[in-house]
Formats: C-alpha cells, sequence, structure tokens
C-alpha cells in the first residue's frame, strides 16, 4: 500500500514537472480561448442582440431589487426626522419653563405655587437641577440622533445617485441596441442584392421560350392568311383611281391613240 502511495506521489510529481516544462497548461489555455473566441464569432449577430436585449430587461430585476429597499429607507428616514422635530420643540418648550422657573426663583421666595400646591424653594431649585441635566442629556440625544440622520441622508443619496446611474445606463444600452438593431437590419438588406445569385441560364431558357412562342405565332398568322385571304390588310390610306377600262382594250386591239392625238386632246 505505501509503495503504491510513494509511486502515486512520483508520478504526481512527474507530470507536474514535464507539464511545466512543455507549457501544457498554456497551450491548453491558448487552444481554450481560440475556441471561445471562433465559437464567439459564429454566433449570427441577429442572435447576440437578442441575447443583449435579454440581459438589458435583466436589469430591471436589480433595479427592483434596489427600489425596494431604497424606499423603506427613505420612509425611516422621514420617520426619523419627524421624531427629531417633534423632540426639538419638546426640549425647547422645556427651556421655556425651566427659565420661567428660573425667573421665579430670583428673588429668593421660601415657596412657589406649581400645580395649585405651595412648593419649598429648596425643592423647586432640587428639581430644576435635575430637569435641566436631564435636558442636558436629551439634547446630547437628540444631537446623536441628527449625526446619524445625516448620515442616513448621505447614504440615501449615494444609493439614489447609484440608481439613477444605473436606470440612465439601462436607457443607454436600449438606445445602442436599438440603433445596432437598425444597423443590422439595413445589412441585411443590403445581403440579400449580394448574397442572390440570379440564374443567368434559366433567363436565357425564357428568352428562347418566349421568341420560339412568338415564332410559332407569327408562321400560324400567315399560314392562315395564306389560306383565307381574309387577314390581308387592305391599305385604305394609299387610294388609286378605278382601273381605265377602255384604255386597257385599245392596247389589246392595237388602236392606240398616236402622241399627236393625245398631245392634240
Amino acid at each position: 500500500m505505501k509503495k503504491l502511495l510513494i509511486i502515486g506521489i512520483i508520478g504526481a510529481v512527474a507530470l507536474f514537472v514535464v507539464m511545466k516544462k512543455t507549457n501544457v497548461c498554456s497551450y491548453a489555455g491558448t487552444l481554450f480561448s481560440q475556441v471561445s473566441a471562433e465559437a464567439k464569432n459564429s454566433v449570427p449577430t441577429k442572435f447576440e442582440l437578442d441575447r443583449i436585449r435579454h440581459e438589458i430587461a435583466a436589469l430591471d430585476g436589480d433595479i427592483s431589487q434596489m427600489v425596494r429597499p431604497i424606499a423603506e429607507y427613505k420612509v425611516a428616514i422621514e420617520k426619523m426626522r419627524k421624531d427629531i422635530d417633534r423632540n426639538q420643540a419638546k426640549i425647547a418648550e422645556q427651556k421655556k419653563t425651566l427659565l420661567a422657573v428660573v425667573e421665579d426663583l430670583k428673588g429668593n421666595p421660601n415657596e412657589l405655587p406649581f400645580g395649585g400646591k405651595m412648593w419649598k424653594a429648596d425643592k423647586v431649585r432640587h428639581q430644576l437641577s435635575r430637569s435641566t441635566e436631564s435636558l442636558k442629556q436629551r439634547e446630547k440625544q437628540l444631537k446623536a440622533q441628527q449625526q446619524v440622520l445625516e448620515a442616513k441622508e448621505q447614504a440615501l443619496a449615494a444609493t439614489q445617485d447609484q440608481l439613477a446611474k444605473v436606470i440612465a445606463k439601462k436607457r443607454e444600452y436600449e438606445v445602442r441596441l436599438a440603433e445596432l438593431e437598425a444597423e443590422e437590419e439595413t445589412l441585411a438588406v443590403a445581403r440579400i442584392g449580394t448574397e442572390f445569385k440570379f440564374d443567368n441560364s434559366r433567363a436565357t431558357h425564357i428568352e428562347e421560350s418566349l421568341a420560339a412562342a412568338e415564332q410559332r405565332i407569327r408562321v400560324t398568322q400567315h399560314e392562315l392568311e395564306m389560306r383565307t385571304r381574309e387577314l390581308a390588310n387592305i391599305p385604305l390610306n394609299d387610294r388609286t383611281g378605278p382601273a381605265d377600262i377602255q384604255a386597257i382594250r385599245n392596247y389589246l386591239e392595237g388602236n392606240e391613240p398616236s402622241d399627236k392625238t393625245v398631245a392634240n386632246k
């Protein structure tokens, strides 16, 4: 068992050394890269544009995943802002109340009326001190809340800016894809004229057939003309006078008038 293990380790080391010496990994990587590039180039452009359109449509899911948390975060910030405004109003009102007590204590009275009851001045001062310290703590908490609110607002602004960029990019991609699709369609129409090969032999055969049919029709027409004479065209526009039968008779009987007689007439 140990011998087999040792042999296996030695074989693995030897294989690693051989691969390192012969750059087998480099060749394999180069081959894979070439095959991938050729496979990608062999994909029709129309199919690749459809794939890109699918990828752009998938951005809607990414945008939706961003929109919901942003909306929830924005609602939380608005609530926090209202709480801070409410606490600020309470602190301001509390300060007014304590300032009024301070004014009441200026004359060093022995007792002061609060809530329909007389209170000793010492107890009022003690209560004033405790209320002031409590107010200071509330102000510290308020400032901490304001700092948290500011940080959240900055984060919200950054996230909204990122969302706006994603939406703008999606629209940009859609415009670019539409332009590429239009160009691809134009090229497809142009390729029709270059890729279509007209069969000249077929055209020649058609022309010969038409000429032969025309020849047959003309021959048939001449045959009918010769058989019936009904298809002969009379030149109606070339009208001549009737034949002089008497002149023909005179010529045949040898009684033609002399040139003088003709001239005298």
